[in-house]
């Protein structure tokens, strides 16, 4: 039997708590709290799946003790959603940009409420299955680029002093595929990712980021020498053990670029230019072998085209879900838990009759204007916010990369769809409060699969 869900209902009127729990007892696991620091005293033992909290409270107000829910990093992910007698806009959006999921009006409409809870529990699971299965690449099970790129910037915000960052690319993987083909080639994959997942430690991350490109992350202070000690290691096991895949001597090499924390940068993005300006070295002067970027009197400039946020594209978004195991390509496997969710869609589309709508959210930013990394974080937040609210029971939404979020609107018309998104876009304009960052859409409808 499936646990029920545990809610923690904090309000100072011992009636409204009554009347919350009779809507709500049959249905979930509650727990009650008369104020705000009630409520924070209980988050310290315990972890809730949903908090209803009361607005107007005496002492510490819900906005107040939303603000120290979301300061902790233990409590900051708990949905919560507002309790209020206060149905004015204002209110709404001062909640919403602080992190509430929603808000629920007093005297309770026992079915809203219901509906609404159910709604935000049901998302909050999809979210968590999809964040899973979206930092795991399906084929060798390392973690993805997301994932590595979340874990660095997480550990050099932290605590991060020292560290080795490495990029490791396959020779000439192509003629592997052409050669012995694209089976063959996934064992490949498949054995690179086995060695590299058993060579690091614990607090270490090995990722697949790309077709037949991996990077590690390596915690600690390491010597020059023992970095060169662990890739000859790495190349001597894959010697070895690519015998085993392919039947012929030294079939497949590994080319790789070394960064270092500092020496090199202090950052997720400086270390991967690093580190791939080394791996260039490599590829230009024979492969298999590994490169330090800190001998970069080696390493001949490379221009670098100035980073841009990429614009809304709907169809690089099709290809995108459309994509299926079998095919090369960094999305693959990025994203694989929503377009799971894309092809059950689509293919009963054909037998229900029904239309989905998919949209597609895209952050766009003037540079001039000095928006920053953090900012754009903010505002991808707000974004999060801003769809969830306005979605219906059953729509699902996932982030399709740094700065865009997609969305799928089950049984809608294009006319409904239209509005959806503009109900995004309204929210989302009045929460946001960098003039330098905009919001682009585009939607189109769900096409029909037979297989």
């Amino acid at each position: 039997m499936e646990k029920a869900k545990h809610i923690l209902i904090v309000d100072d009127v011992t009636t409204n708590l009554k009347l919350a729990a009779e809507v709500l007892q049959e249905h979930y696991k509650l727990s009650m709290a008369k104020s705000g620091q009630q409520a924070l005293q209980f988050l310290q033992k315990a972890r809730p799946d949903l908090i209803l909290l009361d607005v107007r409270m005496p002492e510490m107000d819900g906005y107040q003790t939303l603000e120290l829910i979301k300061a902790n990093p233990d409590t900051a992910n708990i949905p919560v959603v507002f309790l209020t007698v206060d149905d004015q806009r204002e209110s709404e959006i001062k909640g919403l940009k602080m992190g509430a999921m929603d808000f629920i009006l007093k005297p309770f409409e026992p079915e809203v409420m219901l509906s609404r809870i159910d709604k935000i529990l049901q998302i909050e699971d999809l979210r968590k299955n999809l964040s899973i299965s979206a930092r795991k690449d399906v084929l060798t099970g390392l973690w993805n680029r997301k994932h590595l790129e979340d874990e660095v910037e997480r550990f050099l915000d932290e605590n991060g002093q020292k560290a080795v960052f490495m990029i490791m690319d396959i020779d000439n993987f192509k003629h592997v595929n052409d050669t012995y083909g694209h089976i063959m080639g996934d064992a490949v994959l498949e054995c690179i990712g086995s060695i590299l997942k058993n060579s690091v430690g614990p607090r270490d991350i090995a990722a697949r980021i790309g077709g037949d490109e991996f990077a590690l992350f390596l915690k600690g202070d390491y010597t020059d020498g023992e970095v060169c000690e662990y890739c000859e290691m790495i190349f001597e096991q894959i010697e070895n053990e690519m015998t085993e895949v392919i039947k012929k001597d030294k079939a497949v090499s590994l080319s790789i670029g070394i960064a270092q924390v500092p020496m090199d940068a202090y950052d997720y993005f400086g270390l991967y230019s690093k580190a791939d300006k080394a791996l260039y070295y490599v590829k230009q002067n024979g492969k298999n072998d590994y490169h330090f970027f800190s001998r970069k009197e080696e390493i001949p400039e490379v221009q670098e085209a100035e980073s841009e946020v990429s614009s809304v594209d709907m169809e690089k978004l099709e290809q995108f879900v459309e994509e299926r195991n079998e095919v090369e390509g960094a999305y693959r496997v990025e994203y694989e838990g929503f377009k799971h969710i894309y092809h059950f869609v689509s293919r009963g589309l054909g037998r229900n009759g029904q239309t989905v709508q998919m949209a597609l959210f895209t952050l766009n930013y003037i540079k001039s204007m000095g928006i920053t990394h953090e900012m754009l974080q903010e505002a991808m937040k707000e974004l999060e916010r801003a769809i969830i609210v306005s979605l219906r029971q059953g729509d699902v939404t996932t982030q399709y990369s740094s700065f865009q979020y997609v969305v799928l609107l089950m049984n809608t018309s294009e006319e409904n769809g239209e509005k959806v998104v503009h109900r995004i876009l309204d929210t989302w304009e009045q929460m946001n409060e960098y003039g330098g960052i905009q919001l682009d859409y585009a939607i189109k409808q769900v096409e029909a699969k037979h297989k």
